[in-house]
């Protein structure tokens, strides 16, 4: 697949599981000759970590594992030739992710180098671009978690400021029309709607202050962002009114290579890969090209689908929408649906308590007729949707719920009860509800 052709859904807003990403590029022309010039980035970046820090397994990811074993791929960008027995991992915080598609397991997302990764995402650290920030100008000693040294912290540091400079520039959002930047017209929650700027996305240059997609929300955080937010037209926003919250960049393979791409300073920013990332039916799924548009399927260790020709990132470079999960995070929750960046499953729920904690559901044996409560236990929004993506039932559905909220859903008659994420469609479970 070409480079434009495979950038429809370039956005990354959806890393899936499979998780929603960004609907087709707005004036994508879809030519099968564009082709990607390798040239120098225009500003010096150093190696991932620092030598004399030694490098930390992140042991949260038990996908790692996969890179240790026989089958572990040669390249970062590439999955194990042997597929795992049964889904696993969780979008944003794992190396991988794989989910069940038909009788398949099948990969979603591959993030970060392969074997090792350091991963800042927890309000107890300083992660976000003001941590980082007050971080380098206090002097005080820096984290192990970050494992990363003084110098590169200060180079970061002056990369997000470059980047916030740019960001800042596109307040006005005709000035990101006029300058290039199409939206997906879509609003992904706690992520935004991705203004892709193709020009930039096939020149192969990384540059703080030339992000190839700049990251916009509505304004209005009390009406729900459901639907197209808006288009470019003529150099001209034609839409609801929208605010800058931050950008992502996009870098193909045929200008960087499969090896993992080291763009900013230091080990924190884990670029990502989507694998076999399909818009089917007004949703975003993860299934095989062959099921998606009926192209031939490669081989499962390599990637395919939309928007999987190159490495991708979230740069969270905006004070205004600081993020708590980190500067590189995939998820950021002071956006639509704002969202407790604690949110952890802690005291506040039970062993009877029906959760949604870590993209997966968590439900009581047997459910007793009536209301049945959720809480979520994941900083992302999620929902609890009656059917399967495929068919959806329509007999209950909590609609958004964002981290650290509960939400009710009613079964008067016993059974079992299928169920799913509508943000999220590779997420699904069962609830089965008793006769008492």
């Amino acid at each position: 697949m070409c480079l434009a052709a495979s950038l429809l859904l370039v956005c990354c807003s959806g890393t899936t599981e499979s998780v929603s990403s960004s609907q087709t590029l707005a004036g994508d022309s879809g030519n099968s000759d564009v082709t990607v010039a390798v040239t120098e980035p225009s500003l010096s970046t150093t190696s991932t970590t620092a030598a004399e820090v030694a490098l930390l397994l992140d042991s949260d990811d038990p996908t790692l594992a996969l890179d240790h074993a026989e089958s572990a791929p040669l390249l970062d960008a590439f999955a194990p030739s042997v597929m795992p027995g049964s889904p696993m991992g969780r979008v944003g915080y794992t190396r991988y992710v794989f989910t069940q598609s038909g009788d398949q397991v099948i990969p979603a997302l591959i993030e970060g180098p392969k074997g090792s990764q350091t991963r800042c995402q927890s309000v107890e650290l300083p992660c976000s671009f003001q941590d980082l920030k007050d971080l380098a100008e206090s002097g005080a000693v820096i984290p192990p978690e970050l494992n990363m040294s003084s110098d590169e912290l200060g180079l970061l540091v002056e990369q997000l400021e470059t980047l916030e400079e740019t960001v800042r520039k596109f307040v006005d959002v005709n000035d990101a029309c006029a300058a290039g930047y199409r939206p997906d017209r879509a609003q992904t929650p706690n992520m935004g709607s991705h203004f892709t700027n193709m020009g930039l996305v096939v020149d192969g240059i990384f540059d703080p202050a030339r992000p190839e997609i700049l990251l916009f929300v509505a304004a209005d955080d009390d009406a729900p962002p459901f639907g197209a937010l808006g288009r470019c037209k003529d150099g001209v926003w034609k839409g609801v009114d929208v605010e800058i919250a931050g950008a992502a960049f996009y870098m193909p393979f045929l200008a960087v290579g499969n090896d993992h791409f080291e763009g900013f300073s230091g080990p924190l920013d884990n670029w990502h890969v989507h694998y076999n990332l399909c818009r089917l039916g007004g949703q975003d799924v993860t299934v095989l090209p062959s099921v998606c548009s009926g192209a031939e399927d490669g081989p499962l260790s390599r990637p395919q689908g939309d928007a999987s020709e190159g490495w991708m990132i979230h740069a969270w470079a905006d004070t205004e929408h600081d993020n708590q999960l980190g500067t590189f995070s995939m998820w950021n929750p002071s956006l639509w649906p704002v969202a407790d960046p604690s949110a952890t499953l802690g005291s506040r729920t039970t062993s009877n308590t029906n959760l949604i904690a870590d993209f997966d559901y968590q439900t009581v044996e047997a459910a007793v007729p009536g209301k049945i409560s959720f809480f979520n236990a994941d900083p992302e929004a999620h929902s609890v949707t009656a059917g399967t993506p495929e068919n959806p039932t329509g007999e209950f559905d909590t609609g958004v719920v964002g981290g650290g909220n509960a939400a009710s859903i009613e079964i008067s008659q016993p059974g079992t009860y299928e169920f799913f994420c509508s943000l999220h469609t590779g997420m699904r479970g069962t609830i089965t509800v008793g006769g008492g």
